[in-house]
């Protein structure tokens, strides 16, 4: 009987020696399975905030895109305006110009006017 035992006893001290195996390897695999997966992620915390870096400096370009096409569109608007303005002007000045024209062949018909009237008066 004791070498039954002793059979069994070494048997019991082999599947212990195995499970002891087995857990060393369990934790090891466990270690370096939360070791992987604290890297990954701590990539993708890295990934997230280089993406959101991104989304933000994207944001801020677009920003500043539509800064500069509203100030390009005032610009444009402005610029029409002083075209408007300057045309305005322009036509201003020819009906001054053509007032002109008009005053002096009034001015000269009054005077043959009046020459005919001191014509026909001296007679």
């Amino acid at each position: 009987m004791s070498e039954l035992k002793e059979k069994f006893q070494a048997k019991l001290d082999n599947a212990k020696l195995k499970l002891d195996e087995v857990k060393a390897s369990t934790a090891a695999s466990l270690d370096e399975t939360k070791l992987k997966v604290n890297e990954g992620v701590a990539k993708a915390k890295t990934s997230f905030s280089e993406l959101k870096e991104k989304a933000d400096a994207k944001k801020l370009e677009l920003e500043l895109s539509a800064a500069e096409y509203k100030e390009n569109r005032n610009l444009e608007k402005a610029k029409k305006r002083a075209e408007h303005a300057e045309e305005y002007a322009t036509t201003c000045i020819l009906m001054v110009d053509a007032s002109i024209v008009e005053a002096e062949n009034a001015m000269a018909e009054a005077i043959l006017a009046e020459a005919e009237v001191y014509d026909l008066d001296t007679q």
